[in-house]
C-alpha cells in the first residue's frame, strides 16, 4: 500500500491507497524559496523605491491580507515599516489594516498572530468592516454601475501600500494587486458588484485579461488609487519564492505569468477519486474558505465521481447567509435555481459555488471538528476519518479506481489534456 498525506488544520493526515489504484499527485511546480526571505522582499522593495520613493508626509496605510490568507506578513511587514520609517513616515502615522473584505473582522487576538506581538503593539492595527457605512468613502460607480464603497481609513491615507500573495482564485483568476483595495479594503455593495460576475465562463482560475470579475476589481483599484503593491509568489512550503513590487499592474503582471507557470499542471484525465485539502491552516479553518478546494477538485474529477475534501473547518461553515442559503434546500440544483431566479448575493455564492461542485461528483468531508447537524445543513457527507472516507469512495469506484490527491489544491489548477 502506498503511502501519502495531505494538510488538515495545524497537522497532517497520513493515509494509504489500493496498490491497484492509479494514481497521480497533482502539486504546484516546486520552487525552492529565497535563500534570504527578507532580503528578497528588500530587493524588490528597494527596486521599486529606486524609481518611486515614498513621500515623507502625511498618513500612511498598508493593507494585509486578513488571517484566512498564508500571507508571510512577519516577514513583510518589517522590512516594509523599515523603508516607510528611513522614508520619515513616523510610525504614529502608520495603520496597518486586515483586508477582510465580506469575511468577518479579525479580533485582536488574530490580528496579533497575523502580523506579530512586536508590530501589533508598536502600530494601528485594524481591521475591515465591509458592512459598517460608517467607516466607508464613496467614490461615485464603475461603468457597470457598480457603487464604490472603500475603507475610510484607506481613502484618507497619502500613503497607500497593498501586500499580499498571487494566487489562482476561482472566479477572480488570481489574487494579488488591486484586489487587496477592490475587495479586500471595499464595501459590500462593491464586492457584490465585482463578485455578481462570476457566473460569466470567463470568470474562472487561470483567465487574467478577459475576466469580467478581474476587470471589474481592477477598474475598482485604478478608481481609489495606490502608491504601491508589494506581493509575494510561495511555493508549496509556504516560502517566498519570488518578491515583486511596483504599481498593482506592474505586480500583476508579473505575478500571474509567474503564478500559472507554477500553478497550472497539465493532466492527462478526470479521475473517479480526488482527495483534496485546501492547505491546512488557515485556509481550512471554515467551510467558506475551504469550498476553495472543491472548485480546484472539480477540474480534476470526472462527472459522477468522487471529491474527498479534507478540511478541519474549526469554525464551521464560515458565513451565515451561505450557511442559510444551504439549509432552504433539498438539492443542489435547488441553490442553482434559486441563484438564477434571485440574482448573485454574497455569502450566498459560495453555496452556489459548493453546489455547482455536487451536480458533477459527490462530495465528501472529512472533519472531526464539524458539526453533524452543520454538515446536514451544508449537504456534505461527513466523516471524521479519512481512512473512513476513503472506503466509502472505493467501495463506490473499485480499488482499482483512478485517483488524484491534490494537497496544496488551492493553489493547484487541474488543465487536462494539455
Amino acid at each position: 500500500m502506498a503511502e501519502y498525506e495531505v494538510p488538515y488544520g495545524k497537522t497532517h493526515l497520513e493515509f494509504t491507497l489500493p496498490e491497484s489504484a492509479s494514481v497521480n499527485v497533482i502539486t504546484p511546480v516546486f520552487v525552492p524559496g529565497a535563500e534570504d526571505q527578507s532580503g528578497e522582499v528588500a530587493r524588490a522593495l528597494d527596486e521599486a523605491l529606486a524609481r518611486q520613493p515614498f513621500p515623507s508626509e502625511g498618513k500612511a496605510i498598508i493593507v494585509v491580507s486578513d488571517p484566512t490568507r498564508p500571507v508571510p506578513n512577519k516577514v513583510i511587514l518589517p522590512v516594509l515599516l523599515s523603508r516607510m520609517e528611513a522614508a520619515g513616515i513616523s510610525r504614529d502615522r502608520i495603520t496597518i489594516i486586515s483586508a477582510s473584505g465580506l469575511h468577518k473582522p479579525a479580533r485582536e487576538e488574530l490580528l496579533r498572530e497575523l502580523v506579530g506581538n512586536d508590530i501589533y503593539e508598536g502600530y494601528r492595527v485594524i481591521s475591515h468592516d465591509a458592512l459598517d457605512r460608517e467607516t466607508l468613502t464613496y467614490f461615485g460607480t464603475t461603468t457597470r454601475g457598480t457603487p464604490i464603497w472603500i475603507n475610510k481609513t484607506f481613502a484618507e491615507a497619502d500613503v497607500r501600500v497593498l501586500t499580499g500573495l498571487t494566487d489562482p482564485h476561482q472566479f477572480a483568476g488570481f489574487a494579488g494587486g488591486w484586489k487587496s483595495l477592490g475587495v479586500g479594503v471595499a464595501g459590500a455593495e462593491t464586492i457584490a458588484g465585482s463578485h455578481a460576475l462570476m457566473m460569466d465562463p470567463n470568470s474562472d482560475m487561470g483567465i487574467y485579461g478577459e475576466n469580467p470579475t478581474r476587470m471589474e476589481i481592477t477598474e475598482v483599484g485604478r478608481r481609489v488609487g495606490a502608491t504601491l503593491a508589494v506581493n509575494v509568489i510561495v511555493n508549496i512550503e509556504k516560502q517566498i519564492v519570488k518578491a515583486l513590487a511596483g504599481t498593482p499592474e506592474e505586480v500583476e503582471k508579473a505575478g500571474v505569468e509567474m503564478s500559472s507557470r507554477l500553478t497550472q499542471i497539465p493532466v492527462p484525465q478526470e479521475y473517479d477519486i480526488v482527495i483534496a485539502s485546501q492547505g491546512g491552516y488557515p485556509k481550512d479553518r471554515d467551510m467558506y474558505q475551504a469550498q476553495k478546494a472543491l472548485a480546484h477538485a472539480t477540474k480534476a474529477v470526472r462527472q459522477g465521481g468522487t471529491i474527498v475534501l479534507v478540511a478541519e473547518c474549526i469554525e464551521g461553515s464560515g458565513n451565515q447567509k451561505f450557511e442559510e442559503w444551504m439549509a432552504a434546500a433539498s438539492t443542489p440544483q435547488d441553490v442553482i435555481d434559486r441563484m438564477g431566479r434571485e440574482g448573485f448575493q454574497m455569502g450566498a455564492h459560495k453555496a452556489f459555488l459548493q453546489a455547482r461542485t455536487m451536480l458533477k461528483a459527490r462530495v465528501i468531508l472529512v472533519s472531526d471538528k464539524m458539526s453533524d447537524e452543520l454538515c446536514k445543513t451544508l449537504m456534505l457527507e461527513r466523516y471524521t476519518t479519512l481512512e473512513a472516507a476513503l472506503e466509502v469512495a472505493f467501495a463506490q469506484h473499485g480499488t482499482s479506481a483512478s485517483v488524484a490527491v491534490m494537497p496544496k489544491a488551492s493553489s493547484t489548477v487541474p488543465v487536462v489534456g494539455k
